[in-house]
């Protein structure tokens, strides 16, 4: 498992509730943000805006905690856009309802939602990590929409994990490596640079969460042997069991 550590025991939970065994190694990290004066002028003008937007949990989880801490309340006064169950299941979880979920848990999916409900001259803030996909601030801005994308929390590589990668691989001590993000993979990358990684990979599932993460693996000449028709958590485990069921067959 690549994601953050924060993150990772659910994923956890349910490998070892099929009978895996989970090998927790994130590859990546998140930090807020420093300087928080746009995030406290955002909030203190919640009010002009016409819809909130979230694409990750970690964006629901640093705003609300910081809108809360600075106006004593989760309660929002606009409409509540996300990008998938899991994110509304976070978003429930501050007493929030969201009103847009897409059919398809990805953001061409949302941007496609969003579309057809948001006007022209509407504004809509977007709180986000560094990191995050411009596709749906972009677009929404060629359709004459005011998008405030605001920083509220930094994705950071996860050093420390690079040792330990490398010796997992190498000693074939894993059969399954999942990606839940387009940053995973990209540190997982990065943090193997260097070695001879690629000469032990055979053996490995590579698993994607959904098809922008798998176009990053693919980027990086990496396959992408799982992707699940449902873009969750749950959904890519059902399909690793799959395919190692699919494997024992053969």
């Amino acid at each position: 498992m690549t994601r953050a550590k924060a993150q990772a025991s659910a994923l956890s939970s349910q490998i070892e509730a099929n009978g895996g065994i989970p090998v927790e190694m994130p590859l990546i990290s998140c930090k807020e943000v420093e300087d928080k004066s746009a995030i406290h002028n955002a909030i203190t003008s919640i009010h002009t805006y016409d819809w909130l937007v979230f694409t990750s949990k970690n964006g629901i989880d640093f705003f609300l905690k910081d809108f809360e801490k600075l106006t004593g309340t989760t309660k929002i006064p606009c409409k509540i856009a996300v990008v998938g169950k899991k994110t509304e299941d976070i978003l429930t979880d501050y007493g929030l309802q969201a009103d847009l979920i897409p059919k398809l848990f990805v953001a061409e999916s949302l941007l496609e939602s969003l579309l057809s409900v948001l006007h022209t001259g509407e504004r809509v803030l977007f709180p986000r990590g560094n990191l995050a996909r411009t596709v749906i601030p972009e677009s929404l801005r060629e359709n004459n929409i005011y998008v405030n994308e605001l920083d509220v929390y930094e994705n950071m590589i996860e050093a420390s994990s690079k040792n330990q990668l490398f010796q997992a691989i190498l000693h074939q001590e894993i059969d399954v490596v999942t990606f839940t993000s387009s940053s995973t993979v990209d540190n997982f990358v990065k943090l193997l640079e260097g070695t001879n990684w690629r000469d032990h990979i055979g053996q490995i599932v590579f698993a994607s969460i959904g098809p922008i993460t798998s176009k990053t693996m693919i980027k990086h000449d990496l396959p992408v042997h799982v992707e699940p028709k449902e873009y969750t958590i749950q959904g890519m485990l059902n399909s690793v069991m799959e395919n190692l069921k699919e494997d024992k067959k053969c």
